[in-house]
């Protein structure tokens, strides 16, 4: 089933502030806290707490997660659609930071939870082109089932060894003109497993967010926003924190600590070096590079190599919607692969406001924004999306985490084995993949492995 896309791990999606009453009638929450973490059949180590503080107050609309009922499989239609948002939102977002040899990350998977809570509370050209984007088309309604698929099925594989936890929350501006849609916050609770808290907007929510973010993270994100503008009246976050071990680890006479790699501007920086022989290779006219598997065989690690006449910034931004799914896809599996990586470490951030209007999510972001399904008698728009990443990739495994802000604000106006070699000696692309799916977690590129 991995037929239409590679995941690059992890991603951590923030969505929007929602506002709050203190009344149970319809369309408001009632003041009881719930606890909302969704485990799965297999028992997982609880996460560190996150801490709220007196200025944050967890609300419930009287809901629980409700995994859906069904074979455990997505639609096609849904991975086809969820793909190409993939690649076309690694495309448009780190075109700039390619062209200047930074390292990239995104996670498109965190992106999607974020932005799918944000496309519950939307309608008309505001929902139409969102649908479009993020899921090929598809009704919100499939959408929500499907993303409700991928966070049951994720905790339900998870191990000690290998986990990608997935969380969500939305958070609400303390105002009493302020109140959210029963079905809103039916859908958040129910599709996303999203925590719910009223706050006042200040400092304070700062930390808290911040402080919950970082819990959901395993503190790889300890900051995702900075402050509020004093527009926004909503927040809804995404948090993704994948750790996995390699399925073969590096062993001690496996690791050059005098590695060299040539960075995006030709320079040579020493790095430490993984040498192994893998047993996954992929090829097209334009690229190669191998697949590694981590624990458990859920997740793979794919690294790409562009050829010597193609740059990493170019190779990038040529890429089709399909390029790395077919590359998994028609790997070749009976081959030993001689393979050089380099160990690294790194953060990456990025405002995705620009980056999903290229994309056509444009309405969404100005006065025609129609997010009327979100409170009552009030409309909101897109005001921030805001992206952070970070991943470690060693000897041992891969830890990488995510997370996604979208804020808004109130509207003005309503075979025979054969012998292959690839070094990722000069920069690369690599992805982490949800193997049941093809769905990318996380998607990036190595342009220095010295940077950090």
């Amino acid at each position: 089933m991995l037929k239409r896309s590679i995941s690059a791990v992890i991603a951590i999606t923030m969505v929007m502030g929602m506002c709050s009453c203190s009344e149970t009638s319809s369309g408001t929450f009632p003041q009881q806290p719930e606890p909302s973490s969704f485990t799965g059949d297999v028992p997982q180590p609880e996460p560190p707490e996150a801490t709220i503080g007196s200025g944050a107050v967890q609300l419930t609309a009287n809901y629980s997660f409700d995994p859906v009922q069904s074979s455990g499989t997505n639609d096609e239609d849904f991975i086809s659609g969820i793909n190409k948002f993939s690649s076309g939102l690694f495309r448009t977002a780190v075109s700039e930071d390619l062209a200047k040899g930074k390292n990239t990350l995104i996670s498109p998977e965190s992106a999607a939870f974020a932005l799918g809570m944000a496309a519950s509370g939307a309608g008309g050209n505001t929902l139409a082109q969102m649908q479009n984007v993020i899921c090929g088309g598809i009704p919100i309604d499939k959408f929500n089932k499907n993303m409700n698929l991928l966070i049951s099925n994720a905790h339900n594989n998870n191990t000690q060894s290998s986990k990608l936890n997935i969380a969500n929350s939305v958070w609400v501006k303390n105002d009493d003109r302020l109140a959210v849609k029963d079905q809103f916050a039916r859908d958040c609770k129910q599709m996303y497993n999203a925590e719910l808290f009223t706050a006042p907007f200040d400092d304070s929510t700062v930390n808290s967010l911040n402080s919950w973010v970082s819990a959901k993270t395993d503190n790889m994100i300890p900051t995702l926003i900075n402050h509020f503008t004093g527009k926004e009246i909503m927040c809804l976050v995404n948090c993704v924190a994948f750790d996995s071990k390699w399925q073969k680890e590096y062993t001690e006479d496996m690791i050059s600590g005098n590695g060299s790699f040539t960075n995006a501007s030709g320079e040579k920086v020493e790095c430490t070096m993984l040498c192994s022989t893998e047993g996954q290779y992929v090829e097209n006219e334009r690229a190669k590079g191998f697949v590694k598997e981590y624990e458990g065989g859920k997740y793979a690690f794919m690294a790409v190599l562009p050829n010597e006449d193609i740059s990493i910034a170019d190779y990038v931004s040529t890429m089709s919607d399909d390029e790395l799914t077919s590359l998994y896809d028609n790997r070749l599996i009976s081959c030993d692969v001689d393979t050089r990586m380099p160990q690294f470490r790194f953060d990456h951030s990025s405002n995705l406001e620009e980056t999903l209007q290229k994309m056509g999510i444009k309405d969404a972001f100005n006065d025609d924004a129609d997010f009327k399904n979100i409170f009552q008698g009030k409309n909101a728009a897109i005001n921030r999306v805001i992206h952070k990443t970070h991943i470690e990739v060693d000897a041992k495994g891969t830890k990488a985490a995510a997370a996604t802000a979208v804020t808004m604000r109130e509207n003005a106006v309503e075979a025979k084995k054969e012998s292959k070699q690839v070094y990722l000696d000069t920069p690369f692309v690599f992805a982490i993949i949800d193997k049941h799916t093809g769905i990318p977690v996380f998607m990036g590129t190595l342009c220095d492995p010295s940077a950090k």
